[in-house]
């Protein structure tokens, strides 16, 4: 088998808590987005302000790039309104999107994944370049598992340490 037997458990329950985590995280952050957005619009008197902001949570579960197409996207439906309904949208849903990413998401991705807020955005950087899209959503989770697995069996000279004492009664 390509996964040594003393290490399908701890893989099985990495990938399980780690993509579970990263998903439950962006969606928690795409609810914040949405209700922000649903708020501040109401609050501005903005046409249509349940379907734009939904709008905008639905696309910022695409890690990265996806609050900015859902911005974009919201701003040209509301141009022919008027173009400062426009400038409006386009300058709030900027600044929730600037704290969903900068004060929340660290927050949140760390206590769901237990990643550095650093590793997460290098990971995203490396998985946009690899894979583009589908490295945007893959690429939290399976870093998580290699931490998470570097974590649970770490390497002595390359090679896999030797279980401690401790571990024996666990396995």
């Amino acid at each position: 088998t390509p996964v040594p037997s003393r290490f399908k458990e701890d893989l099985t329950a990495s990938i399980r808590a780690n993509f579970l985590g990263f998903f439950w995280g962006r969606l928690l952050l795409s609810i914040f987005f949405a209700v922000s957005c649903f708020v501040v619009f109401v609050l501005l008197k903005i046409p249509y302000a349940l379907l734009l902001a939904t709008i905008a949570g639905l696309f910022d579960l695409i890690p990265g790039i996806g609050a900015t197409m859902g911005v974009t996207l919201i701003a040209f439906i509301a141009l022919p309104q008027s173009l400062l309904i426009s400038l409006q949208i386009i300058g709030i849903c900027v600044l929730l999107q600037q704290v969903e990413e900068n004060i929340l998401m660290p927050r949140i991705m760390q206590g769901s994944i237990n990643m550095n807020p650093v590793v997460l955005f290098f990971s995203l950087l490396v998985g946009a370049r690899v894979a583009g899209l589908v490295g945007l959503f893959l690429s939290v989770p399976i870093a998580g598992v290699i931490i998470s697995l570097f974590e649970l069996h770490p390497l002595q000279n390359g090679k896999p340490a030797p279980p401690q004492l401790s571990d024996r009664g666990n396995r």
